[in-house]
């Protein structure tokens, strides 16, 4: 059962990474809004991941990304950063009841609340790291900062959809 989990969490990624590079990477959205969905994968992954997997892992679908993108190290480096981090934002995220039900941080068993605060947290960290790598500069410190919120606004809005269409009815309760 285990392995066909980790079959169609790597079928999932072929699809997010697909659809990131095939259609979000070319909309026309401005220059302040840059939705990246990819890092859904990683802070997805089952709670037991170690992090000598999870570590390698992030590295390898950000190096994805920026393959397409044309971005030696820039996405892999904020990949590797939110996987360091993930543990510790979880720690500090924990449920009363705690994570001994929980497979994976989902809708289903940890509440809309919970799954959303965590994604918006997750998804800045990615975009904060990442644009400002991509500048590596604070003088343009305002088009940054107004361009990793509206951008992790938008990537967080769309990992909500996304979760909502894929989860059913039944896993959300």
């Amino acid at each position: 059962m285990q392995v066909i989990n980790w079959i169609l969490r790597f079928v999932g990624l072929a699809f997010i990474i697909a659809f990131q590079v095939l259609v979000l990477n070319n909309l026309d959205t401005g220059i302040y809004i840059h939705p990246y969905i990819y890092p859904m994968f990683i802070f997805m992954l089952p709670l037991n991941v170690p992090k000598w997997i999870m570590l390698p892992l992030a590295f390898l679908v950000g190096l994805i990304i920026d393959m397409f993108n044309m971005t030696p190290g820039m996405h892999a480096s904020a990949c590797v950063l939110m996987a360091f981090l993930r543990a510790p934002i979880l720690k500090l995220l924990t449920p009363p009841t705690g994570y001994d039900a929980v497979g994976s941080p989902n809708i289903r068993y940890l509440g809309a609340t919970w799954f959303t605060i965590f994604t918006a947290i997750m998804v800045f960290i990615h975009h904060t790291f990442y644009f400002f790598v991509e500048i590596l500069s604070f003088q343009h410190l305002g088009y940054t900062l107004l361009k990793i919120v509206l951008s992790g606004i938008i990537s967080t809005f769309l990992i909500l959809i996304l979760t909502f269409l894929f989860t059913t009815k039944k896993e959300r309760k």
